[in-house]
C-alpha cells in the first residue's frame, strides 16, 4: 500500500488526459456503458417508484426486504448519475477533461463536496448491501421470526445504513481536493487535514466485516436455495436471488479495491496497461453491483414484471385521455384566438 504523499506526487507529475487510444474509441466506450446504464436506470426508477407506492399493492411489496430495496435504490441512482456526468465524462470525453484539469488541478474545496458525497454513497451502499443480505439471511435460518423482527428494527437499520457513514467521511470533507486525470482516467485526489485519518483505513474498515458477513450469508442462503427452492414462494426466491448478485458484485468490487490497493505508486507508471485494467474492471465490478440485483429481480418475477408493464400502461392511457379532453377544448374555443393560441402553448 503506497503512502499518500507518494500517490499525491505520482500523480501530480503524471496529470494527463490522454489515455493513449483515439479519442473515437473512447467515445465508443463511452456511448456503450450509456447504452446500458440509461435503460437499466430508467427501469430502476420504474421499479422504485412502484415500491414507494406500495401501499396499493401489499400483497406483493410489502415484504421489508423492499423497504430496503428502496433505500438501496436511491443511494445506487445517486451514485450512478454523479459517477457518469463527471468522472466518467472527465475520463472518456478528453476535451472536457482538459478543461477541468486547467480549472481544478491546484488543490481547493471546490471538488471537496463532490468527493464527500462520492465516499459517502460508496459506504451507504456496502451498509444497505449488509442490510438486505441480513435480511435474506433471517428469512431462510429463521423464518418463523423473520418478520417480527424486521418491523420492530428496519427504521433502525435504515437509520444506521445512512448515517454510519457520516462517521466516516469528514476528513474528506474538511480537506481540499485536485483533479489530476492519470492515463485519461478521471482521479480526484484529496489532502489530508488530520495525518492519520486515513479514508483507505476508513475503507477497509467498513468493507471487510462488510465482506466477511457478505461471503457468509451469501454461502449460506445460496446453500439453503438449493434445498428449499422449490418449496419457496416465487416472490422469496426471486429476492433471495438478487440478493446473492448484488452480495457477488460487492465482493468482486472489493477484490479489485483490494488489488488496487497492493499496487504500489511506483507501478502504476511502469506497468500502465496494469493501472488500466485494474481501473476498468473496477468501473464494470462497480456496474455490475449497482444494477444486477434489481434487475435479476424483475427477470426471475413476473408479477413484479407485470406490475411496472401495468402501471406504464396506465400512464399511457391517461396520457391519451389527457390528450383527447385537450383537443376537445381546442376546438371548442378555437373562435377565441387568444384563448386558442394560449391552449396550444399549454399543451
Amino acid at each position: 500500500m503506497s503512502d499518500p504523499k507518494t500517490v499525491s506526487e505520482v500523480l501530480r507529475q503524471n496529470i494527463q488526459c490522454y489515455s493513449g487510444e483515439p479519442d473515437e474509441i473512447q467515445y465508443v466506450k463511452f456511448a456503450i456503458q450509456l447504452s446500458y446504464l440509461l435503460p437499466f436506470g430508467l427501469l430502476y426508477i420504474s421499479f422504485l417508484i412502484k415500491i414507494a407506492r406500495k401501499k396499493k399493492d401489499r400483497d406483493l411489496f410489502e415484504d421489508s426486504f423492499f423497504s430496503l430495496q428502496l433505500a438501496d435504490g436511491i443511494i445506487t441512482l445517486f451514485f450512478l448519475v454523479s459517477d457518469t456526468v463527471f468522472i466518467r465524462l472527465t475520463s472518456y470525453v478528453r476535451p472536457v477533461c482538459e478543461i477541468f484539469v486547467s480549472l481544478l488541478k491546484d488543490p481547493s474545496y471546490i471538488l471537496t463536496p463532490y468527493l464527500t458525497l462520492h465516499q459517502y454513497v460508496q459506504l451507504a451502499k456496502m451498509l444497505s448491501t449488509v442490510a438486505m443480505s441480513l435480511n435474506r439471511y433471517t428469512s431462510i435460518v429463521n423464518p418463523v421470526h423473520h418478520k417480527t423482527f424486521w418491523t420492530q428494527h428496519c427504521t433502525k437499520i435504515l437509520i444506521a445504513v445512512f448515517t454510519i457513514p457520516l462517521l466516516f467521511v469528514w476528513p474528506v470533507a474538511i480537506g481540499t481536493t485536485s483533479f489530476t486525470p492519470f492515463g485519461g482516467t478521471a482521479i480526484i485526489n484529496y489532502e489530508r487535514v488530520v495525518p492519520w485519518a486515513r479514508t483507505t483505513y476508513v475503507r477497509l474498515i467498513v468493507a471487510v466485516p462488510s465482506f466477511c458477513f457478505t461471503l457468509y450469508s451469501s454461502i449460506v442462503t445460496s446453500s439453503k436455495l438449493r434445498k428449499l427452492g422449490g418449496h419457496m414462494k416465487k416472490v422469496e426466491f426471486s429476492m433471495n436471488m438478487a440478493t446473492l448478485f448484488t452480495a457477488c458484485g460487492f465482493i468482486l468490487v472489493v477484490a479489485v479495491q483490494i488489488a488496487y490497493l497492493a499496487d504500489s505508486a511506483s507501478n502504476w507508471v511502469e506497468n500502465m496497461w496494469l493501472t488500466k485494467i485494474i481501473l476498468a474492471a473496477t468501473q464494470v465490478s462497480y456496474d455490475f453491483y449497482m444494477l444486477s440485483g434489481p434487475v435479476v429481480l424483475l427477470i426471475l418475477d413476473k408479477r413484479m414484471r407485470s406490475s411496472i408493464i401495468c402501471c406504464s400502461r396506465k400512464s399511457r392511457k391517461l396520457a391519451r385521455k389527457s390528450g383527447s379532453k385537450n383537443t376537445t377544448t381546442v376546438v371548442a374555443v378555437q373562435p377565441l384566438p387568444t384563448i386558442t393560441n394560449h391552449s396550444g402553448h399549454s399543451s
